[in-house]
């Protein structure tokens, strides 16, 4: 008896010893950001009790049948690309059936961070076939969506999953300030009035119809109230006027930090 109780406690001790599993699903913001990126940052403020993996896929969308934007190099050379002439797309670059997706399932995670949807707000996705009708309502989108939260949810490891709403479209057309407007998309191809004013409400009614709780990213950096620029923050003619964002899409790593810090809250809590 004194054995099998000592075994008991040495696996207890184990269990309570294995770090909580935390995979963090995106695109090129959660991909990138060299030894900056968000879940690096976030697995230092979580701590050893906490393991956080990567899981982002450049360039990819929560549609199951989205496709590789098109656009012009270099956003800041063309800040007031007009909705009009949304660039042609082609390809497969669905999150659906990635490495990435498939090293989420194998990660068997306990909790499960999604942030996607800059990439379905491209022009070709977001307003064509592979979102559905009526057009720019994000019908698909939601479907989706709510299929791949189901899916994780239905995971052995029954993890917590959390809709990550992703950060704002910053426009560098002077002409409609800093949130853009329906008129105009980034020159990845990106629809300024999907990111900044549909995302926020449709994702959070996304999540209340899974029954999972939001962690908002786009708010955590302050949206699309932007501090002015300043000679540190900014240069050129076309700068950024948000020093939190490169290109209008791609945070700089201090707003990484300020993302992981929302994240890592949201565990917490």
């Amino acid at each position: 008896m004194v054995c099998v109780a000592f075994s008991l406690v040495a696996l207890a001790a184990g269990a309570a010893a294995a770090p909580i599993k935390v995979s963090c699903v995106g695109d090129s913001i959660t991909a990138e950001g060299g030894d900056m990126t968000y879940s690096l940052q976030l697995g230092r403020l979580l701590g050893p009790a906490y393991a956080v993996s990567n899981r982002g896929k450049s360039g990819h969308t929560m549609l199951s049948t989205g496709l590789c934007g098109a656009g012009p190099g270099g956003s800041w050379r063309h800040p007031c690309l007009p909705n009009k002439d949304i660039p042609q797309c082609s390809g497969d670059c669905s999150y659906w059936g990635t490495d990435m997706m498939n090293a989420t399932i194998a990660d068997q995670p306990d909790i499960v961070t999604i942030m996607l949807g800059t990439n379905d707000a491209k022009g070709c996705n977001w307003f064509g076939d592979p979102n559905g009708s009526p057009s720019g309502a994000g019908t698909q989108f939601k479907a989706d969506y709510l299929r791949m939260i189901k899916l994780f949810q239905a995971l052995p490891s029954k993890p917590k999953v959390f809709v990550a709403l992703p950060p704002p479209g910053i426009s560098q057309c002077h002409a409609t300030g800093p949130a853009g407007n329906a008129s105009v998309i980034l020159a990845y191809n990106m629809s300024f009035q999907a990111i900044n004013e549909v995302y926020p409400v449709l994702q959070r009614e996304i999540a209340k119809e899974a029954g999972v709780s939001v962690i908002d990213v786009w708010g955590a950096l302050n949206g699309t109230e932007c501090a002015a620029c300043t000679p540190d923050t900014c240069a050129g003619e076309f700068a950024p006027p948000c020093p939190h964002t490169a290109d209008g899409i791609h945070p700089y790593p201090d707003s990484l930090g300020d993302m992981a810090k929302a994240i890592a809250a949201a565990i917490r809590e």
